[in-house]
């Protein structure tokens, strides 16, 4: 089963939270209070989103994290790899040279087709944006439903 983990869903949280309230200073504890999630995970997650860049932090009495791109710039692809890191449904979907090692990569039948899904799920958190999410606009449809190639 392909799931989000729980630190990318409180990551969605708190990012969506930050875009509800604009450029005002939110705390995280009270993001944890206002959404229902725990204090101590939000907080991990928050620190993944600032070390790239997504949210700021805020020092002081009245500190806490703001929203540092527009929500119809970031896509559900960055918060997962904020959080995350790359997605990859399978080792050779994953371009680094260790993981493309295989010992069933020359026979195997399903590489092309498992590759096609790999990239079609990319293609589509790519597009999804927090704007999306905010409003509950329809996810983009896919322009071409891919054809997977018989061997």
């Amino acid at each position: 089963m392909l799931t989000l983990t729980r630190k990318t869903e409180y990551g969605l949280i708190a990012v969506c939270h930050l875009a509800q309230v604009g450029e005002k200073v939110v705390s995280a504890r009270d993001i944890a209070k206002e959404q229902a999630v725990p204090l101590p995970l939000l907080m991990n997650v928050l620190k993944r989103l600032h070390r790239v860049g997504y949210v700021a932090s805020v020092r002081g009495a009245h500190g806490g994290y703001t929203l540092t791109a527009a929500p119809e710039q970031l896509t559900l692809a960055d918060i997962i790899e904020a959080v995350e890191g790359p997605v990859h449904l399978v080792r050779c979907t994953n371009p680094s040279r260790t993981a493309r090692k295989c010992d069933r990569t020359a026979r195997c039948f399903i590489r092309r087709s498992v590759a096609q899904v790999h990239n079609g799920l990319r293609e589509f958190l790519g597009a999804v944006t927090i704007a999306d999410m905010l409003t509950g606009a329809q996810a983009p449809a896919a322009t071409d439903t891919p054809r997977v190639a018989t061997q």
